[in-house]
């Protein structure tokens, strides 16, 4: 079933800014903003929270950017929720739904019938929300983000869908300015080829989570917090310049794909927002436009880092 959740959108500044300490925020209050592939999420919490240490917030997605949502975080409570009219369920890990004019997001599945401890209640015009976490306990370890998963790549997928871009299931690599993408599935071997370059000297931006966005005619890549199995990770972004479809071979290989082929491949090893209309086309259209701007390649890959050499002959 699919719902409409368009929204006016936010000019916002692409480029992230560092490391920053914590910010100011509203009287009695302490905060920070994360900055994710240039979206600035705000977090302001509860006075009960103790102020939040400089060195603690030395995270590269720490910014002092503009917010493009700002969202207040209450400990140890959690709100009646009454009508639920069901958008999207995972059945698992997270749920969707509408009630009183907002939308929720809870880090269970409705079918369970059990009380969540997340609640993120998100305004119509996704500028701003509520954050409720039962457990008064996890105030103590606020970073890299108090949502915590899966709720955190939701709501990323959800502000993204509104025409800012797409989170991949991809591995980034920024090779001296030569920005790769590496798509696939769990077992594909993401993390091994984040490992190969990142002994090659390469800046590894993630191994699992990857989000692009258009930017002055070009694709840009940027980093997430959000890694698998290598712990390395880096927020900056830089353009593509080119995508691979990985697959696991006997010899390094790649055979270049273009049109529909293409399309599929990349839009079913992204993260796209199957609940609503508006933005599967926008997500369809801009896998689309990639496709047609960037070379795109099936590669198989022997496990060593002769793959690297491979890819910067092509």
């Amino acid at each position: 079933m699919f719902v409409s959740m368009t929204s006016g959108l936010a000019v916002i500044d692409e480029r992230l800014s560092g490391v920053h300490t914590t910010l100011p925020s509203a009287k009695g209050r302490k905060g920070f903003t994360l900055g994710i592939a240039g979206i600035g999420i705000s977090f302001l919490f509860d006075e009960g929270v103790s102020e939040l240490a400089p060195e603690e917030l030395n995270n590269g997605f720490i910014t002092d950017t503009g917010a493009d949502i700002k969202l207040r975080v209450h400990y140890g409570r959690i709100p009646e929720i009454n009508a639920r009219q069901k958008i999207f369920d995972s059945g698992y890990t997270w749920a969707l739904y509408g009630s009183e004019g907002k939308y929720v997001l809870q880090n269970d599945t409705l079918a369970r019938g059990s009380s969540p401890d997340t609640f993120v209640v998100l305004d119509p015009d996704y500028k701003s929300g509520e954050v409720y976490i039962k457990n008064e306990a996890s105030k103590q370890s606020v970073l890299p983000d108090p949502i915590g998963y899966p709720l955190n790549q939701v709501l990323m997928i959800i502000l993204l869908s509104l025409g800012r871009g797409v989170v991949l299931h991809a591995c980034g690599i920024d090779d001296g300015g030569s920005g790769y993408v590496f798509l696939g599935h769990s077992g594909h071997g993401k993390s091994t080829m984040a490992k190969f370059w990142f002994e090659r000297h390469a800046t590894v931006l993630n191994d699992d989570r990857i989000i692009v966005r258009e930017k002055d005619g070009e694709f840009w890549m940027y980093g997430t917090p959000w890694h698998g199995d290598f712990k390395e990770f880096s927020p900056r972004g830089l353009a593509i310049q080119k995508i691979f479809f990985l697959h696991r071979g006997e010899k390094n290989s790649a055979v270049l794909q273009k049109g529909a082929e293409a399309v599929t491949m990349l839009l079913t090893r992204s993260f796209p927002p199957l609940w609503d209309k508006s933005g599967m086309a926008y997500t369809t259209g801009l896998c689309n436009r990639i496709v047609n701007k960037i070379p795109c390649y099936a590669l198989s890959f022997e496990p060593d880092t002769r793959i690297a050499d491979f890819v910067r002959n092509m």
